[in-house]
């Protein structure tokens, strides 16, 4: 329970990290071109960056997975639950008439934790073995910022 705990808490600090760098690309980029390409590229640019840190941070690979296997279910996790956060963003604003402000926010109780089962039992499962099976080693996180 304390590994999945562990999983859980760093796959939402990727996640949050990642948020953080694309709203300063898109505020760094959005007067200088499109507003929506300016938040293509920050999504683009920091989903490289999850990719990388869920693989070898949160779900430890030991051996170098196949990006080829890898990548396109990652991106395939990431599509599906954006469309689902928009689907449940326009039912919550739509029929049941919740403020604006407060739908995405409803849309991210589900969609964080359906993309984190999704990379746990899928994207990031090694031949034959899923993440939540094999043992993860303890260690600090980037100069020891955060230690498991």
């Amino acid at each position: 329970m304390r590994q999945k705990l562990k999983q859980f808490i760093g796959f939402g600090l990727v996640g949050g990290v990642n948020t953080i760098l694309t709203y300063l690309i898109y505020l760094t980029l959005y007067q200088l071109i499109n507003p929506t390409a300016a938040m293509g590229v920050g999504y683009g640019l920091t989903s490289i960056f999850g990719l990388f840190l869920n693989d070898t941070w949160v779900f430890k690979a030991k051996d170098r997975r196949q990006l080829k296997t890898v990548a396109p279910r990652y991106y395939l996790s990431y599509g599906l639950t954006f469309i689902l956060s928009l689907v449940l963003t326009s039912f919550w604003n739509d029929f049941l008439r919740l403020p604006k402000p407060l739908a995405p926010m409803f849309a991210l109780m589900i969609t964080v934790p359906t993309n984190f089962l999704l990379s746990k039992f899928w994207v990031f499962r090694e031949k034959g073995v899923a993440a939540h099976e094999k043992k993860l080693n303890s260690g600090p996180l980037i100069g020891g910022l955060l230690a498991f």
